[in-house]
């Protein structure tokens, strides 16, 4: 399976949905990495993801490119990239070499979107949530804690 820049993702959670990520960056990262946004959107295994805006996004995370290749996670579809440029100066923590984005496996994506979604305690990873959180979105309006 073959994933470009601007392709959706489904991941998979608990109570058979899926939560909804976006390829953003392909280029100049992390050697087998890609730079995506974790939206708050959920879908189902088959409806159409119309493009995301930039209040749809709760986090930016890089994270292996071989789960977009594995199967690990569906591809499905793309369109057009929000401008995220508000949110996140990607050339900057490129130059970096993104200090303040550690590169996730898909268990941490996983739980942090079904947290995210009210499915598992936003707390149940100490404060990893909130870190991968972007600082400037609002805390779950479904969050459990323990």
């Amino acid at each position: 399976m073959k994933f470009a820049q601007a392709d959706y993702f489904r991941v998979p959670l608990l109570d058979g949905r899926f939560a909804v990520g976006q390829v953003l960056e392909v280029d100049k990262l992390p050697a087998g990495t890609v730079f995506c946004a974790l939206a708050s959107r959920i879908t189902d295994a088959v409806a159409t993801i119309s493009p995301l805006r930039n209040s749809d996004i709760t986090a930016f995370v890089l994270t292996r490119s071989k789960f977009l290749t594995d199967g690990t996670w569906a591809l499905a579809g793309f369109d057009q990239i929000p401008d995220y440029s508000a949110l996140f100066d990607f050339e900057q923590q490129r130059q970096l070499d993104f200090p303040s984005t550690p590169i996730h496996d898909p268990a941490v994506i996983e739980a942090y979107l079904n947290a995210w979604h009210g499915l598992y305690k936003w707390d149940g990873f100490g404060d990893l949530f909130e870190r991968i959180k972007h600082p400037d979105v609002a805390p779950p309006p479904d969050k459990v804690l323990s």
